[in-house]
């Protein structure tokens, strides 16, 4: 593990939820239970890494790069892929507990950490990017140059996976949501006030999020030369306790294109070249 940081610091960014204060409180009144939020999540990263070890080599010949790490939440689970990973972030403090994490990996993987933005990064290309709950935060206008970014950097034959907060089918949004007295709030704004809000990146006026369409997103890809080759929502945070009595309310989601089209609150998604030979 190899802890690098650059001689140019991008320190001016700070994420807007300092220590997930935030998301932690939303969970703890969205979830339909205690622990579901978890469960979900892992079970939406195991059903991932099982379909990239389909697309991808074997752990030692994959490169990855980690957009956006934030603490180094995914960064146990890419060590799982690949065998050399790059971790980057532009805030300084949230990276510093992302090298933290890569220590205490030891050596499951050459880890190296980097201050900064796609930029400023030297190094490619790669076989597997990982974008994980970024593009729900950035400015619209970031979008489209994010994904140009990462196409420059990925193999032929690379793996591009996101994960990003969805909205159902025809009702994309824009929200900030605050922490007040009572809990987590989130109120609805508009195109112009999220990216506002998004741009300036302070946490003052609270969490921004873009609840992506999930069928735009795909079409959004494929007009940048992506090409979606699978998909799972996870989160379902609506009340449906028919299917918590008879099964598992994820499964029962991803199982019908109907449920799928409207339920969900993350998605992720795995994307490749359209050029790829997979």
């Amino acid at each position: 593990m190899i802890d690098r940081w650059p001689m140019v610091v991008s320190s001016t960014y700070a994420y807007p939820d300092d220590d997930d204060r935030i998301t932690r409180r939303f969970i703890e009144q969205a979830e339909p239970h205690p622990g579901y939020w978890d469960h979900s999540d892992e079970r939406a990263m195991a059903r991932a890494a099982e379909k990239l070890k389909e697309l991808l080599g074997p752990k030692d010949s994959v490169r990855a790069l980690d957009v956006g790490c934030g603490p180094g939440r995914m960064l146990p689970w890419l060590s799982e892929l690949a065998g050399r990973v790059t971790a980057i972030d532009p805030d300084p403090g949230r990276l510093a507990k992302a090298a933290q994490v890569a220590r205490e990996l030891g050596d499951s993987a050459e880890i190296v950490t980097q201050v900064g933005n796609l930029h400023e990064l030297r190094a490619g290309p790669f076989d597997l990017v990982l974008c994980s709950h970024v593009i729900q935060h950035i400015p619209t206008a970031d979008l489209v140059p994010l994904l140009n970014s990462i196409r420059e950097l990925i193999t032929p034959d690379g793996v591009l996976m996101l994960t990003c907060t969805r909205a159902p089918v025809g009702d994309e949004q824009f929200s900030l949501d605050r922490m007040t007295e009572h809990g987590v709030e989130s109120h609805r704004v508009d195109r112009a006030r999220f990216d506002e809000v998004a741009r300036a990146a302070t946490g003052k006026e609270g969490l921004p999020i873009h609840h992506r369409d999930p069928i735009r997103l795909a079409e959004l890809g494929r007009s940048l030369g992506w090409a979606q080759v699978w998909t799972w929502s996870f989160h379902v945070l609506e009340p449906l306790p028919e299917f918590d009595r008879y099964g598992d309310r994820d499964e029962w989601v991803n199982g019908s294109p109907e449920l799928l089209r409207r339920f969900g609150r993350d998605a992720v998604v795995l994307w490749r070249p359209q050029t790829s030979t997979g």
